[in-house]
């Protein structure tokens, strides 16, 4: 009876401390208003891992537990929108940090994210552990999924276990068969820009309007604008990559109208732009710099990196990034970016996490910040990455009485400068403040869970 007693002692201490409480009051923080884009201070009432009440900060909220805002930002939970749940890659492939999909769900949620898009994987590992919802006991970050890449064999992702279609009747009844998994999306190839093949225009058509008539948002990969103009003329929900040459004049009015969202992946290439042969200033705003990143990725791999001049193994990446350089990529990115943006096309913030300086969870601030320096405005960019990601994967998010309460505190000058979106104490999931150390046991890890993940006890 004694031991009784005291396990239920310390089951009250526990579920009554800071990082498992659900229901409390934050007072003093600016709550984001993406209509007038201001801030607005407000006290805000958290129950049962739900807001209950958002009122103006003049009126007072009693609780047991008041905690202060110190004035920060309440940030509405972040999704990355384009991810591959697997690792970390050096420069030449040579070494990898692979921590599957456990580890890619405490990488986001340790870097401030609090759900991502895998844009594939293994459609029986990645559909598994999305439906077990394990946010809802333990902290990690929700995973939301396409599955397999449907292509064409030979073409790109055809590298095992994905879903090979050549023609309208596969595509139509490999979807079909997809759809028993309940996909979040559907991801399809299509790129023209590369020496792979890929789908047919015919094909690509059929499986738009099987995905439409299935309910199931389609994202097509794309290589470039003319592979844009034909996915968004069929009726994809979202095409996903930019191209590196000029915008032509019709594609933001056409994509515009026909309401297709974007995902540009645009960090893959500028990152490694800014690493190339980097000045100081360029190196110390380079994801080299940022301490997550070391926190998250480890050293060995890390010292692939800059790309230098003088490394016989990145001779040819060193070479095509001078090329990319001389020929102004990211004057053209700017500018189509920038066009994009004012003419209303819908930008969703995807890293393509997994590829070259592209770590999984920093990646996505990466993201974020390369979309400012491309010219888009913060308030356009994190609307992005909130509730505009909300609608496409029908979400019930966000920071209105009733939602749940998924959020994180930030700096107030965050809508100024986006490479302050690393900078945050304070995280919140179901209510919970998340305790973040903890997560780098599955985030970066040791020897003992790669032997669970190697031998298949763990994805």
């Amino acid at each position: 009876m004694r031991n009784q007693r005291l396990l239920l002692v310390l089951f009250l201490c526990l579920v009554s401390s800071p990082s498992f409480a659900t229901s409390f009051v934050l007072n003093n923080v600016l709550l984001p208003d993406f209509a007038t884009r201001e801030l607005n201070p407000v006290n805000v009432e958290i129950a049962d891992g739900d807001i209950k009440r958002i009122v103006d900060i003049d009126v007072n909220l009693s609780h047991a537990d008041v905690r202060d805002g110190q004035g920060k930002v309440i940030m509405p939970a972040f999704i990355d929108m384009h991810s591959h749940s697997m690792g970390n890659s050096s420069l030449d492939r040579s070494d990898y940090q692979y921590i599957g999909v456990r580890g890619t769900a405490n990488a986001m949620m340790y870097a401030g994210v609090h759900g991502w898009l895998d844009l594939y994987s293994n459609e029986e590992d990645i559909f598994g552990y999305r439906d077990e919802q394990f946010p809802g006991e333990r902290n990690e970050a929700f995973v939301f999924a396409a599955g397999p890449c449907f292509t064409v064999p030979t073409g790109h992702c055809d590298f095992g276990e994905t879903r090979l279609i050549s023609t309208p009747e596969e595509a139509i009844h490999e979807l079909r068969d997809l759809n028993n998994a309940r996909p979040n999306v559907a991801k399809i190839v299509y790129d023209n820009a590369g020496r792979r093949p890929t789908v047919d225009r015919a094909t690509l058509e059929a499986f738009l309007s099987e995905a439409k008539r299935l309910g199931i948002k389609s994202v097509v990969h794309v290589g470039s604008w003319d592979d844009i103009r034909t996915a968004t003329e069929l009726g994809a929900d979202a095409v996903t990559h930019l191209p590196m040459d000029a915008m032509p004049d019709d594609i933001p009015q056409l994509m515009a109208a026909q309401g297709t969202a974007f995902i540009p992946t645009t960090g893959v290439v500028a990152e490694l732009m800014l690493l190339h042969q980097p000045s100081d200033s360029e190196l110390a705003a380079s994801v080299l710099a940022i301490p997550m990143t070391e926190k998250l990725v480890k050293d060995d791999l890390l010292q692939d990196y800059p790309v230098v001049a003088g490394n016989e193994r990145h001779q040819s990446t060193f070479d095509w990034l001078a090329g990319l350089k001389t020929e102004g990529v990211f004057s053209i990115r700017h500018d189509a970016m920038s066009q994009l943006d004012q003419a209303g096309v819908e930008i969703l913030v995807g890293s393509d996490g997994g590829n070259f300086a592209v770590f999984q969870g920093v990646g996505f601030h990466r993201e974020m910040y390369f979309l400012q320096q491309l010219g888009m405005s913060p308030w356009d960019i994190v609307m992005g990455a909130t509730h505009n990601a909300y609608d496409f994967l029908g979400l019930e998010w966000g920071l209105e009485e009733g939602r749940p309460a998924h959020f994180t505190l930030h700096d107030s000058r965050i809508f100024e400068d986006l490479s302050l979106s690393t900078e945050f104490e304070h995280m919140y999931l179901h209510g919970r403040e998340v305790s973040r150390e903890p997560l780098l046991r599955y985030a970066k890890p040791g020897f003992f869970q790669y032997m669970k993940l190697f031998f298949g006890f763990e994805v």
